[in-house]
């Protein structure tokens, strides 16, 4: 089997016919074919599948060329009467639907009754064909007949070559009805006018229900069967009708050739109504009601291939099981991938994040990655593949997150403990330079909470408080040592700050004593120096009074002298000694005035 894992998902940018299923002779085993199990697996969005089926040589590959609208470079066709398709061939170019943007891609198959491959061979082709298409398309030549009919008896070995489930097939050609695809009667070549028993005009699917529901007694047990089984098999059925491309018989060998314009003109209008009707009436493949992408179409294809090659019939139950575990492992792969890319994108840098912000990340990409995986596995049901890959991506994205965290602690940590570093050395400098005392310990505890609270404000991550208890188990023993030297060194300080106070205050004192007795000696010395004064005082004041007294008694004696004295000039002499003795006096008293002043200010 193909590991679609490891196949590189490269866009194919040239349309081309490439070969989906190929059958090697030598081991008798089919291999699906590693370019187009590339381009398919790389395939998005809806797609379909039409595939032809018949008899060899009935113009299967034209037809197909014909819708897809190429030529040359589509489907093989040959001029000769051996088979040209061997295998199964996928043209790369579809037709898509632009309402629905449906992509729909051809199949061709190789032809059946080759006489080169046997019957069980051809059973095995139309099985895959069945199996892998939306659209199943029935291409015969002519009218509807007990000879066309019989071309479809591989139709009646349907529920041999596939089982709907591992158990219980009493039931499976009745259950096989309700996973088999449209299907379609191409009649080729066809020209005759359509009608009833009653020689009504009919539409070829009215055509197709007549045929089908006819039974004549005539008709062989083979061709009840088909009948049976395309009426069990194929709930929804049509039938189209094409004339011959070309008139010509030397034309024809060479159609494929031709050019469009040079083909008959109703036969390029049936083309272009039966390529309209695709585009209108296909569905999405899907298998158990869900739409198949191109890497789910393949894990259905490889299982089907498988079990043929180890002679088992393939099981739709089985391929859808290994559908659903094939999408829940690249849902997971998928998860996975963008789980990574985003923890490389978030978490790149050397920058460490806080607990909120590493917490919402994580949740951010984690529902990122749950969603790419729900949408890829979760096709439908929670099927138990679904619930064992969740848990996978759950314990895969829980380890990450885990590395994750631990890898941001450690950046956080690193941080925590430069802001440590940074706001405790306020605390530090005042411990250092023994700022602390007894009495202002509500200064340490202000400060002790400041840097708790700086550094709650400032740390990151979940590992913070560990980092703080790590750092104040180791340094708290030596932040409360500092403290008590700091108090005992302060309180050592300021006693002995104290006692040399206290001397100096006390030699101050008994200078300040010395001086006051010195002062109280001096005020002594000039209160008995006073007292001295006040007694010369009293002496000099009894010496003035008494000169007072010989000078009014001399100006009495003098004026008794003027009035006894007739000479004048002995009068004037006599005046001038009393005045001469009067001038003495003055001075006398001046003089002990100045006596008594200088007395007084000492």
């Amino acid at each position: 089997m193909i590991d679609l894992d490891q196949i590189k998902l490269e866009q194919i940018n040239d349309f081309k016919a490439i070969q989906l299923i190929t059958f090697v002779s030598q081991n008798n085993k089919f291999e699906l074919n590693n370019e187009a199990a590339q381009f398919l697996s790389q395939l998005k969005g809806n797609i379909a599948f039409v595939v032809i089926c018949g008899k060899y040589r009935t113009g299967k590959s034209f037809l197909l060329n014909k819708l897809i609208d190429v030529q040359n470079e589509g489907f093989q066709v040959s001029p000769s009467t051996n088979s040209c398709t061997q295998g199964i061939w996928l043209y790369t170019k579809p037709i898509i639907n632009k309402q629905s943007n449906l992509q729909i891609y051809f199949l061709d198959t190789e032809g059946s009754e080759s006489g080169v491959k046997s019957q069980t061979h051809d059973a095995k082709i139309f099985a895959l064909a069945i199996l892998m298409s939306s659209t199943f398309m029935f291409n015969s030549i002519g009218c509807i007949d007990e000879q066309s009919i019989i071309q479809l008896h591989l139709t009646t070995l349907l529920s041999k070559n596939i089982q709907v489930q591992d158990h219980d097939n009493n039931n499976n050609e009745n259950i096989l009805g309700y996973y088999t695809p449209k299907f379609i009667w191409l009649l080729r070549d066809f020209v005759l006018e359509m009608k009833d028993g009653q020689n009504r005009k009919i539409t070829p699917k009215e055509y197709l229900e007549l045929a089908l529901h006819d039974d004549r007694q005539y008709q062989s047990e083979n061709s009840k069967k088909v009948r049976k089984t395309l009426l069990t098999c194929f709930k929804d059925r049509n039938c189209f009708q094409f004339v011959r491309p070309v008139i010509n018989e030397n034309e024809l060998q060479r159609v494929n050739q031709l050019s469009n314009n040079q083909l008959r003109e109703e036969f390029q209008q049936q083309v272009t109504q039966f390529r309209e009707y695709l585009l209108k009436n296909t569905s999405p493949k899907q298998l158990n009601g869900v739409n198949l992408n191109g890497r789910m179409f393949c894990k259905m294809i490889d299982t089907f291939i498988s079990n043929f090659n180890k002679g088992k019939v393939p099981i739709i139950s089985t391929a859808w099981e290994h559908i659903v575990e094939t999408e829940c492992q690249q849902g997971l792969a998928q998860a996975k991938q963008l789980y990574e890319t985003n923890l490389k994108k978030y978490f790149g840098a050397d920058e460490a994040k806080s607990f909120e912000e590493i917490f919402q990340i994580l949740k951010k990409i984690r529902d990122e990655s749950f969603q790419t995986f729900h949408y890829i596995a979760g096709i439908r049901e929670k099927n138990n593949h679904f619930e064992e890959y969740k848990k996978k991506l759950l314990d895969f994205m829980t380890e990450k997150e885990n590395l994750a965290i631990r890898l941001n602690d450690d950046m956080n940590n690193t941080k925590n403990e430069e802001v440590i570093a940074e706001v405790s050395q306020k605390l530090k400098e005042n411990l250092d330079q023994e700022t602390f005392t007894i009495d202002n310990l509500e200064v340490f505890f202000q400060h002790f909470n400041e840097f708790l609270t700086a550094y709650d404000k400032k740390s990151a991550g979940t590992e913070k408080a560990n980092t703080l208890i790590h750092f104040l188990q180791n340094h708290h023993p030596i932040i409360v040592k500092q403290l008590v030297n700091s108090i005992v060194q302060k309180y050592s300080k300021n006693k002995n700050q104290a006692e040399e106070e206290k001397a100096v205050q006390q030699v101050k004192e008994k200078q300040l004593l010395d001086n006051i007795k010195i002062l109280e000696q001096n005020i002594q010395q000039h209160e008995t120096k006073i007292k001295k004064l006040d007694q010369d005082k009293v002496q000099l004041e009894a010496q003035k009074k008494q000169l007072s007294d010989q000078l009014s008694k001399l100006q009495t004696e003098n004026k008794t002298i003027r009035d006894n004295i007739k000479d004048v000039d002995e009068l004037q002499n006599v005046i001038l000694q009393k005045n001469e003795e009067i001038q003495n006096l003055r001075k006398m008293i001046t003089s002990l005035q100045t006596k008594k002043k200088k007395g007084c200010c000492g």
